[in-house]
Parts: C-alpha cells; sequence; structure tokens
C-alpha cells in the first residue's frame, strides 16, 4: 500500500501541477474568477489523473483502463472531488485564507477522499 501510496502521490502532484498552471492562467488571463476557473482546471486535470493511475499505480489491482465501469466509477470519483474542491476553496476563501493557501487546502481534502475512493472502488479487483 505504501508503494501505490507514493505513485498515486506521484500522478497527483503531476495533474495537480496541471490543475494550478490552468487555473493561474485562467484568472491571471482575466477569463474566470478563482472559484470556477478551478474547477476548469481540474476537471481538465481529471483525465491524465485517471490515465496515469489506471496505467502505474492501480494496474496490477483491477481491470484494464478501457474498461467501462471503471470510467464510470472514476467519473463520480471526479464530480464528487470537483464539488468537494469547490465547497472547500469557496470555505476557505471565505474564511479570508489566500487564495493559493485555499486552493492548497482544498486539494488536500480531495487528496484523501481520492485515494480511498480509487483504492477502495474504482480500480479495485472485479
Amino acid at each position: 500500500m505504501v508503494a501505490q501510496l507514493l505513485s498515486f502521490l506521484s500522478v497527483g502532484v503531476l495533474a495537480t501541477g496541471l490543475q494550478y498552471a490552468l487555473t493561474a492562467g485562467l484568472v491571471l488571463a482575466g477569463l474566470l474568477p478563482m472559484v470556477p476557473a478551478s474547477t476548469v482546471a481540474f476537471l481538465a486535470s481529471a483525465g491524465f489523473n485517471y490515465w496515469a493511475n489506471a496505467r502505474t499505480t492501480f494496474a496490477t489491482q483491477g481491470s484494464p483502463a478501457r474498461n467501462r465501469a471503471q470510467q464510470l466509477r472514476f467519473a463520480a470519483m471526479v464530480a464528487l472531488g470537483c464539488a468537494l474542491n469547490a465547497a472547500l476553496l469557496r470555505l476557505a476563501l471565505a474564511l479570508g485564507l489566500h487564495p493559493v493557501l485555499s486552493q492548497l487546502a482544498a486539494t488536500a481534502g480531495v487528496l484523501a477522499s481520492n485515494f480511498a475512493l480509487s483504492r477502495l472502488w474504482v480500480f479495485r479487483k472485479p
């Protein structure tokens, strides 16, 4: 489980980097405010996250990445994670935290939720 967690964290760092870069780009370009920008970026990074975790982190644990049921479970987890990210981000911003710290706090909450759901549900053995 430790190796799995480290792989999950490595994929997560890359996906989070993508999310943060997209969020910053959208906000700094004046295209979207913080919460919608983070939501769009979160969804954009989800595709990479699925691809990488299905092929590396959880490859030996379950069905192949092309499995439709697995993809639907992943989509449900992404929807939950997206809602959780937005809710935690709104809360942190409302509490007066700096936007960067707010996003980091939201990311920590989503990370814990996503690892548990990935391990126990999304990529489980059939």
